[in-house]
């Protein structure tokens, strides 16, 4: 018998390849972070420590924590004129595509 719900899971192979990519992402944005914290006080002082990127996809408050910092690091990057700096966090991600409309 055909479930109705049945039809729009997801399969186990395209779940794997997306959980493969995000987890690929968030190394990418750890490393990326890991270099703006040595050059920049604000990314060490706003972010949580360690790799937050990776934690956050395993652990909500540090997914908190990370959406939190994203957003007051976006915020004092655009005061100071800076998005260049915040837009580093997503290079190499495919993220960073997307242009800043400020």
């Amino acid at each position: 018998m055909d479930n109705p719900s049945d039809r729009h899971a997801q399969s186990p192979a395209r779940e794997a390849a997306e959980l493969a990519w995000e987890a690929a992402a968030a190394r990418i944005h750890d490393a990326n972070l890991a270099l703006l914290r040595r050059e920049d006080a604000d990314a060490d002082r706003l972010f949580p420590p360690g790799p937050a990127f990776s934690e956050a996809l395993v652990d909500d408050d540090v997914l908190r924590s990370l959406g939190t910092g994203l957003e007051a690091y976006g915020e004092a990057k655009n005061i100071a004129g800076r998005m260049d700096l915040f837009m580093r966090l997503f290079a190499g991600t495919g993220d960073d595509e997307v242009p800043y409309i400020g």
